[in-house]
């Protein structure tokens, strides 16, 4: 992939995440909803994949973090 496919990518995440937190605080979403979890999720593995490929070690391991918050999440509802 291009430098740019990362850079859109990293975008993506951003856009996923922060629009995760405002569904939730606009009350869209329940904070144990399984909407809020993969959106989450999803926006983090877009962000690791961009931390990763731009050699941030902090925000890699924020976000591995931060989909495994999800990824857990996820198995309480279910």
């Amino acid at each position: 992939m291009t430098k740019k496919q990362y850079e859109q990518i990293g975008w993506l995440g951003f856009c996923l995440i922060v629009s995760a937190y405002l569904l939730l605080t606009l009350k869209f979403f329940a904070a144990n909803s399984a909407s809020y979890h993969l959106l989450n999720l999803a926006g983090a593995l877009c962000m690791v994949a961009n931390a990763k490929h731009n050699k941030a070690l902090p925000l890699f391991w924020l976000n591995v973090v931060w989909a495994l918050i999800a990824i857990l999440g996820l198995m309480k509802i279910g």
